[in-house]
């Protein structure tokens, strides 16, 4: 349920009647180096994700009608986003990659089978570790998971500027979240009811219901969120 309207397994849909966010037309980046001369990040080109939605799509031997009906998102919007028109928001990712059982990471094309010779560690710096930005820009994902290998547990961290809110529906894959707050003040919106989380709290719920997260605060609020999947797990024999 990461900030998105989760990956509808990481919310960075605002809710309409709080934001009213709307997705906006991509833009191509320009090119720069990887590092700035500043040593601040450089901008970096939104990932691929047109493409590897349509072949997950085929490999279902779905059609842009199913997949509508099982995820909500209109034909034209899949249709805008598998030719690129369009960056999704990180809420249509999560559903996205819920509806076809799937990995954030390997609709963003960052996941590949097995490793590559031995692997003794993986050292990603800041500036290289994908992010999703809500189209509002009030809320920002982070992927902490493993990029080489899809696995049934997505980490993430969440960063929500003041007035900053997501939503997502049910995931219906019997996923589990939990959700621990670092800095700031949140509420978690489950089903009808609400809770107020304040640094160090933790809340687990199951994400078999509509959900969602705003800031509660006037001060940037950082939480930690876990996404388990139990229907994966199960696969697994666990």
């Amino acid at each position: 349920m990461p900030c998105q309207e989760g990956l509808e397994a990481l919310m960075a849909k605002s809710s309409r009647k709080r934001t009213g966010t709307t997705e906006v037309p991509a833009k191509p980046a320009p090119r720069k180096s990887p590092r700035a001369a500043t040593g601040k990040a450089a901008h970096v080109s939104p990932p691929p994700i047109g493409p590897k939605l349509r072949q997950y799509r085929l490999k279902e031997n779905m059609t842009l009608a199913d997949l509508q009906d099982l995820t909500g998102i209109s034909k034209s919007m899949l249709s805008q986003i598998e030719r690129g028109s369009v960056n999704p928001t990180f809420a249509r990712v999560w559903r996205l990659t819920r509806s076809l059982g799937i990995g954030v990471g390997e609709l963003l094309g960052e996941v590949r089978s097995g490793l590559d010779g031995p692997h003794i560690y993986e050292h990603r710096k800041s500036y290289s570790t994908p992010a999703i930005t809500s189209a509002d820009g009030l809320c920002i994902t982070r992927i902490l998971s493993p990029i080489r290998q899809p696995l049934p547990v997505e980490w993430y961290e969440m960063v929500l500027k003041p007035g900053g809110s997501l939503r997502a529906n049910a995931h219906g894959n019997g996923s589990w979240e939990h959700q621990t707050v670092i800095e700031g003040r949140v509420i978690i919106e489950i089903g009808d009811n609400e809770v107020l989380l304040e640094p160090g709290d933790t809340l687990r719920y199951s994400a078999e219901q509509p959900h969602g997260i705003r800031n509660a605060g006037d001060t940037e609020a950082r939480v930690m969120l876990v996404v388990v999947s139990l229907k994966e797990l199960g696969a697994l024999g666990v």
